[in-house]
């Protein structure tokens, strides 16, 4: 591999960054918005937990793609593979 062709750190690192900062605000606004729905549902509580991971994965796995649509537009990041739909 030549040193064009190798990963910058840095780089890897800011994207990261970046990455985790959107989908912590944006877990964080779905939770509380699945906690208020599941707050008045009977037995709500009961799948809270399971709901909130459902969710926060399909949205972090659409954040992330968005993100990386964006960078890609600047050269800095490779298209991840599609999520198993399982």
């Amino acid at each position: 591999m030549s040193e064009s062709e190798k990963p910058n750190f840095l780089e890897q690192a800011g994207s990261f960054a970046a990455d985790a900062a959107v989908d912590t605000a944006a877990d964080g606004f779905i939770n509380k918005a699945i906690d208020g729905v599941a707050g008045h549902l009977p037995g709500g509580a009961a799948v809270d937990a399971v709901i909130k991971t459902g969710v926060d994965f399909a949205a972090n796995t659409a954040i992330n793609k968005e993100l990386g649509s964006i960078e890609g537009a600047f050269g800095h990041h490779e298209e991840a593979p599609p999520a198993d739909s399982n």
